[in-house]
């Protein structure tokens, strides 16, 4: 029971993951920071007796005579024991405010990451973020065979934008060299129109990217594939010449897009600015590149951090730019930035339906923290978060309004 998972964790264990292991003390510090352990009770969420379970099978085999075996985790593995570690390693969110918390700043999220995969590897686990993860790997390979059908209905996009807006010269460009920055959408239209309005008011030379910025591999710890799919992107910044890759409003994207690419890719990203349209479009407003209508947004509104475009990657203060442009009853979360609670919708939870009431009830903390605030608007910047607030809203009766932080910029365009 478990064989795969324990061979593959042994073969996957990093330096950081190791010291991670055998500096945790269980003092306790993350066991209230954990949104999940707050609202379930449960101790498989604790992160450091989530390190706890690993320990124990990781440590099977010991002979008992060794000088250190008295620490050992030993135990049998039964049908609990591998209830708990599903637990422990699929409903996180990988938000590291456990990390913010722990005294040694251990982060949790390099164990799930690793036994997630290992997890995969037993049968156990999210199949259907692995799945999607795989078609989006796969994209890469055919996408010239998908080109004229997204092209064409860019086209139709386009069309129809241009007379709902009386734009006739709005153009959405693909797949166009000499462009100045590659915009990088999710899935769907509502990725793009908002940005198609700004970069045209912008007048910024942008052309859009054949492929979309989620990266669903990552969710699921397999790494060289995740590499592969970030790598499709990167190629094709290379082919067109940009000189910025943006991505769009999308949490575990941007992480990998800001903290990742140095590390896989190196020289071959030299010249290429690297940022999140939430950046680039406070840069546009900061140099008066465009301009909005203040005062918009009138009634009781507030922003949600998401845990990967803050915490983990230290964009506070661009979305804040953007909400005061527009807003004239802004109101900021308590605990917030690094200290806000996670919405409980990331780690790949949003694509498994089977992890909907495992989310909705994770997100209980993060309601009662809007709730206090009166707002009746909630603003993010990630694709994850706002189905995941969407969701909350509907399922707690609660009426919100959720949008992104540059939809609000688009609502309020001068154009």
């Amino acid at each position: 029971m478990l064989t795969k998972f324990i061979e593959t964790m042994r073969q996957r264990i990093s330096r950081p993951l190791q010291y991670y292991a055998d500096i945790c003390v269980r003092c306790g510090a993350c066991v209230e920071a954990c949104h999940f352990y707050v609202a379930s009770g449960n101790p498989a969420h604790i992160p450091a007796y989530r390190m706890m379970l690993v320990k124990k099978l990781l440590q099977q085999g010991g002979n008992g005579r060794g000088i250190l075996d008295w620490y050992r985790e030993t135990g049998r593995i039964d049908d609990q024991t591998v209830t708990e570690i599903r637990h422990a390693l699929w409903e996180c969110t990988g938000c590291r405010r456990c990390a913010v918390f722990c005294p040694f700043h251990l982060d949790t999220g390099l164990l799930v990451n690793t036994g997630r995969y290992a997890l995969l590897q037993e049968g156990l686990g999210m199949e259907m973020t692995a799945e999607i993860g795989n078609a989006e790997l796969s994209k890469g390979e055919i996408v010239d065979a998908l080109k004229e059908f997204y092209v064409e209905q860019v086209r139709e996009l386009e069309g129809r934008l241009r007379e709902e807006w009386g734009v006739p010269d709005l153009r959405i460009p693909v797949d166009q060299a000499g462009a100045r920055v590659l915009y990088v959408p999710v899935v769907g239209e509502h990725a793009i129109i908002p940005l198609a309005k700004i970069f045209h008011a912008a007048k910024e030379n942008w052309t859009l990217s054949l492929f979309t910025a989620t990266n669903h591999s990552y969710f699921v710890g397999d790494i060289p594939k995740a590499k592969q799919v970030a790598h499709w992107i990167v190629d094709e910044a290379r082919r067109l010449g940009v000189q910025v890759i943006a991505y769009a409003e999308c949490g575990h994207a941007t992480r990998t897009l800001l903290q990742y690419f140095d590390h896989w890719f190196g020289e071959e990203l030299a010249g290429i600015q690297r940022m999140s349209v939430v950046q680039l479009v406070a840069q546009y407003l900061a140099e008066g590149r465009i301009r909005v209508r203040p005062g918009t947004f009138t009634m009781p509104l507030t922003y949600h951090d998401p845990c990967n475009l803050g915490r983990n990657a230290g964009i506070y203060e661009e979305p804040r730019a953007l909400i005061r442009a527009v807003a004239t009853d802004f109101r900021e979360l308590t605990p917030g930035r690094e200290l806000n609670w996670c919405c409980g919708g990331g780690g790949g939870m949003i694509a498994e339906p089977d992890m909907l009431e495992v989310r909705i009830k994770a997100g209980r903390p993060k309601v009662e923290q809007i709730q206090r605030t009166g707002a009746r608007v909630v603003v993010t910047a990630c694709e994850n978060c706002k189905t995941q607030l969407a969701d909350l809203s509907e399922r707690y009766g609660l009426g919100w309004e959720i949008k992104g932080a540059v939809d609000i910029v688009a609502d309020a365009l001068v154009m």
